[in-house]
């Protein structure tokens, strides 16, 4: 209390002048305070924030769903290590940054639930070993490496990825650890089960079916919690959402429908953990809110006419394209001496 009362005669004319100002930084200088200043802190940050989502995955869908991300972490950690030895970086180096670990989990939620070790392994070898270290590491890459990864699982080997669990049925939670392990090494016969893609049920009016489905709830909390510390910003989730939502009721579906379908696919969770990664994203506000409109029109095109039962990963690596083109966009539509327009 001393040390406060010395420091308040030492406050500026205008600090007394204008005390909400001086209430308002010091919130801010306080949510500041709360993000992390390091490249690992931040990848903790966004791990912590993937927890709640994962549970409630891991509830539903059983223990399959730990497995894979098991799976997918390790894989990544080995991979990672190849490249940068490839390369010759310092193994400990390159590790201590923890994006490995990131990527490993965003993988292991992405990619559909059962499918196979060596799937995993591949979509972390494009991811990782490809596409973030062939542009030359952390940073460098113009594609979102988890979703290339994706994107060449989805294209080669689509008839091995359903049917699979789905919201509808999710016949893994049934499983037990040893049968889990036999499907993901391929040491039993693959389970032949009648499940719905998860953009079925708006096409086919299963919409109460539909609603017990609860990790995009916690994927909305992760990601919340990374906009208050910011990590990450809020204009490309909302565009996101906003454009899909728009799309999707233009294409003949009710409001409500056009919410519900947020929740389906992962949706969420690719608007607050994949399309907001800074390296492939815009680096201005306008841009951001362009990417997300984007994404989210491409999305929603792609469950309503194409053959994929989700359009996210093809959306979002489109966008990722096309990052150049929108921050010149945005730069002749708003230029950046605008306040708002700024980063």
């Amino acid at each position: 209390m001393r040390r406060v009362q010395l420091c308040l005669p030492e406050q500026s004319a205008a600090a007394r002048q204008f005390p909400h100002r001086q209430a308002h930084d010091l919130l801010g200088s306080t949510a500041m305070s709360w993000r992390p200043a390091t490249v690992p802190g931040i990848m903790l940050a966004v791990v912590l924030a993937l927890l709640p989502g994962t549970a409630l995955h891991a509830w539903q869908f059983g223990t399959v769903v730990l497995m894979q991300t098991a799976w997918c972490v390790l894989f990544a950690w080995l991979v990672e290590a190849g490249s940068l030895r490839l390369r010759g970086l310092p193994l400990r180096r390159g590790l201590a940054d923890l994006s490995w670990l990131v990527s490993g989990w965003l993988m292991a939620r992405a990619l559909p639930v059962m499918v196979p070790v060596w799937m995993m392994l591949l979509a972390m070898v494009v991811a990782l070993g490809i596409v973030k270290h062939g542009s030359g590491g952390l940073g460098r890459n113009r594609l979102n490496p988890v979703m290339a990864g994706l994107g060449v699982i989805a294209v080669c080997f689509y008839q091995l990825l359903y049917p699979a669990p789905s919201l509808l049925a999710p016949w893994t939670r049934e499983l037990d650890l040893a049968e889990v392990l036999a499907q993901q090494l391929m040491l039993a016969p693959r389970l032949q089960m009648d499940a719905l893609s998860s953009a079925t049920p708006l096409a086919t009016g299963l919409l109460d079916e539909a609603a017990h489905y609860l990790s995009w709830i916690g994927y909305l909390a992760g990601g919340v919690l990374l906009a208050a510390i910011r990590v990450i910003r809020l204009e490309i989730p909302l565009a996101m959402m906003a454009s899909s939502t728009l799309l999707c009721m233009l294409a003949g579906h009710s409001f409500v429908e056009g919410l519900h379908s947020l929740t389906l696919g992962g949706y969420l969770f690719a608007a607050f953990f994949i399309a907001t990664d800074p390296v492939t994203s815009p680096d201005s506000r306008l841009g951001r809110v362009l990417f997300g409109v984007l994404i989210g029109a491409v999305t929603e095109m792609v469950r309503e006419f194409g053959l994929y039962a989700d359009g996210l990963c093809f959306a979002i690596l489109t966008a990722n394209l096309l990052v150049p083109q929108l921050d010149r966009l945005a730069r002749r539509l708003r230029p950046p001496t605008r306040r708002w327009q700024r980063a």
